[in-house]
């Protein structure tokens, strides 16, 4: 399982970056192959999908100043601009958009503190497969 690490991305004449680990556990946004929805998952990664998803939120309530950049990811199989482009990108997308939703319907977390991403297959982690079938979460204040 992997630990929920918080970036405090802060915006000001020089960017600066933060990272704090919160007291949580696991933390874990993942999606199953192919799908932007959020509840094509098991039973136990749904579960803790939406643990992960709660926490965010609590951090996001105890901070009004912070935004949340939603940056979905995807996993590349053939590794071509083609792929990336026709399917990465907005599978990607499409993710961090299902993200966003369950985060304003299910919480009402104001749309306009929500900035959403499609990073592809640009970032993927070292282990192929689930880990790159994800969202991350980015806080970000403006100063």
């Amino acid at each position: 399982m992997k630990k929920l690490i918080v970036i405090l991305i802060v915006l000001t004449a020089t960017s600066a970056v933060f990272a704090q680990e919160p007291e949580s556990e696991s933390f874990y946004i993942l999606f199953a192959p192919n799908s932007a929805v959020m509840s094509a998952v098991s039973v136990e990664q749904a579960v803790a999908n939406v643990e992960a998803i709660t926490e965010v939120v609590k951090i996001l309530n105890e901070n009004p100043q912070y935004r949340l950049l939603i940056d979905g990811h995807a996993n590349a199989v053939l590794n071509t601009n083609r792929e990336e482009r026709d399917s990465l990108r907005p599978l990607s997308q499409q993710r961090a958009e299902a993200a966003a939703n369950f985060i304003v319907e299910n919480f009402k977390i104001d749309r306009h503190r929500l900035i959403i991403s499609g990073a592809g297959g640009r970032y993927t982690s070292s282990n192929v497969g689930s880990d790159n079938r994800r969202v991350s979460f980015y806080f970000i204040t403006l100063n």
